[in-house]
């Protein structure tokens, strides 16, 4: 610690006079020897003034009319950014000095008059628009890599279906989006991203999410940025926060989806939302007029594919392998799909059926 300047006068005035060493001198002023040295140099010199230290920080380098000054401006334009006013008035301090000083005043909380109101949008009706995504992959401790699909109503945040999956394919999309359609009816418009899963690469035809959603009228939205999906991104980030710390140690998918249905049961049924008034998701929301049966559903969405039988008795479908009874190896077969159902046909006739594994 610096000491007084009455002090150093009086240390470096006895080592001049040979009244104490050095050692001790350097000691008391709790300083270097070169540093001793220039007080020596300077004392002869100047004397007094010239132990006066003069080097300076930027702490205090503004004035009470400057402070003033700075306070007023900000009352009078609150969007001022300290780092505005400081160039402002081309004050010799860094902005972190102006936001200290505006802080103490009071004045960092201002609402600002914002130059473009934000236009917020959302569905007037339940089931007037849906939201559907793959949330980025979670790494789980026994599992690897997870995915979620979900949909989500844009007007009432319910989620009519969700579902953990360890790959993001084409026909993961088609499940949650078939019991979906099947628990809360069909919505008037979908909107979703432009993955492969939902849109076409090419430049003609459509991709199978395309096709069915027209044949039920559904119009889809392509989002071109996350930020155009708001709504259910801000829901992922809801499940990271509040669900997936708790499961990362789970060991089977089952545990996992198990509990998801659990947790998704108390989001729409339970949980309060701040955002509606302590209201719950499932008191905004009813389901759609437009609602087919089962069956109805499985029909319309069927999806036919054909495959060609191994060597080995299987087939490959969507990068799962499936055990095809004898008699067709090295013969093509149709697979049709209808909900969870996997069927094989071969002559017009269906000669093993099975369930879709995903």
């Amino acid at each position: 610690m610096k000491r007084p300047i009455i002090d150093r006068e009086q240390i470096v005035s006895s080592f001049v006079k040979r009244e104490i060493g050095k050692d001790t001198a350097v000691q008391l002023l709790g300083c270097t020897k070169r540093t001793l040295e220039t007080y020596v140099k300077q004392y002869v010199v100047w004397k007094t003034a010239g132990l006066v230290d003069h080097r300076h920080s930027n702490n205090g380098k503004l004035t009470d009319g400057q402070k003033a000054a700075v306070v007023a401006l900000k009352r009078a334009d609150p969007w001022r950014s300290p780092r505005n006013i400081r160039d402002y008035f081309a004050l010799p301090v860094t902005s972190i000095t102006m936001r200290r000083l505006l802080c103490a005043n009071g004045l960092t909380r201002e609402n600002l008059k914002r130059v473009k109101a934000i236009q917020r949008f959302e569905a007037e009706n339940p089931n007037d628009l849906w939201q559907t995504d793959i949330m980025g992959k979670i790494t789980f401790k026994h599992l690897g890599d997870l995915y979620l699909i979900a949909t989500l109503d844009d007007h009432s945040r319910f989620v009519p279906s969700g579902k953990w999956f360890k790959t993001q394919g084409k026909m993961n999309v088609f499940s949650v989006w078939f019991q979906s359609l099947s628990s809360c009816g069909i919505p008037t418009k979908m909107l979703q991203d432009e993955g492969s899963q939902y849109k076409a690469r090419a430049r003609f035809g459509l991709a199978d999410y395309q096709w069915y959603a027209k044949q039920m009228g559904i119009e889809l939205i392509w989002a071109p940025t996350a930020q155009c999906k708001g709504k259910i991104e801000r829901f992922w980030k809801f499940v990271q926060r509040d669900f997936v710390p708790g499961i990362l140690n789970r060991k089977t998918m089952d545990d996992v989806n198990g509990a998801w249905r659990v947790w998704l049961a108390w989001y729409n049924y339970k949980f309060k939302s701040p955002y509606f008034d302590n209201e719950t998701h499932a008191a905004r929301y009813r389901t759609s007029k437009r609602k087919l049966t089962r069956v109805e559903l499985e029909t319309l969405l069927t999806i036919e594919e054909r495959r060609k039988v191994t060597r080995e008795s299987t087939i490959s479908l969507y990068g799962k392998h499936y055990y095809v009874p004898p008699g067709y190896i090295g013969c093509r077969i149709w697979i049709r799909i209808k909900g969870e159902k996997l069927f094989m046909i071969a002559n017009g006739k269906v000669f093993y059926t099975t369930r879709l594994r995903l």
